[in-house]
């Protein structure tokens, strides 16, 4: 049996990410060889794990703590989800991937002193399950954030942090989508949901090799 393919959407808060990957979910819907989750999450443990570190109390977690928290949430969905899926010959799509960690937890906290460790401790979860597509959606963090604040329901602590954290995150992103995938993409989503969509459509049509 064919391998599946590992496609994960990435980007700052406010730039799309779950309107997108709803629109590809409805264009997908019915069909058995699509696996949608989200990092972190997507398992029980990977849910606690993520209704921590996004609560106001993990705000006082040192730098390392959290990055090893992320990192124990998105083993659980490698091991659990993902590489099983992959190896049944379905689709994995995923809302955030372990590039997350270079952009938030390396570069949003200025933890470069650590970047070789961390490389290190993301390239051992991963055991090869690097995503064959990352889709890079890409906005000004100054636009991206005022978006993500108006949704409805309380802002997570990331999206209240300031710009220049938010700035830091979009460097660290732009530098490093290429090394955790095979192939990458970025998509600017500072236009309408419309235009975003079809630049995303497109780019995972030519993907694919089929028409969604």
């Amino acid at each position: 049996m064919a391998r599946g393919k590992y496609i994960a959407f990435e980007g700052g808060g406010g730039t799309g990410k779950d309107t997108l990957i709803e629109l590809f979910k409805q264009k997908v819907a019915g069909r058995e060889d699509f696996v949608f989750t989200r990092a972190p999450g997507g398992t029980p443990m990977g849910e606690r794990i993520r209704e921590l570190l996004l609560s106001p109390e993990a705000k006082e977690l040192h730098p390392r703590a959290e990055f090893l928290l992320f990192l124990a949430a998105h083993t659980e969905l490698i091991e659990k989800v993902i590489a099983p899926a992959l190896e049944e010959g379905k689709n994995v799509v995923s809302n955030r991937s372990l590039l997350s960690l270079i952009a938030y937890q390396s570069y949003g906290r200025e933890q470069m002193n650590d970047f070789m460790l961390m490389q290190e401790a993301i390239r051992f979860v991963m055991r090869g399950h690097i995503p064959d597509l990352c889709l890079l959606l890409d906005a000004p963090p100054k636009l991206a954030i005022a978006r993500a604040r108006k949704r409805p329901g309380e802002p997570h602590r990331f999206v209240t942090e300031e710009l220049e954290f938010q700035e830091r995150v979009r460097e660290g992103y732009k530098k490093h989508v290429g090394t955790f995938a095979h192939k990458s993409v970025v998509i600017d989503t500072s236009g309408t949901t419309e235009e975003a969509w079809t630049k995303t459509q497109e780019a995972l049509e030519s993907f694919l090799l089929k028409r969604l």
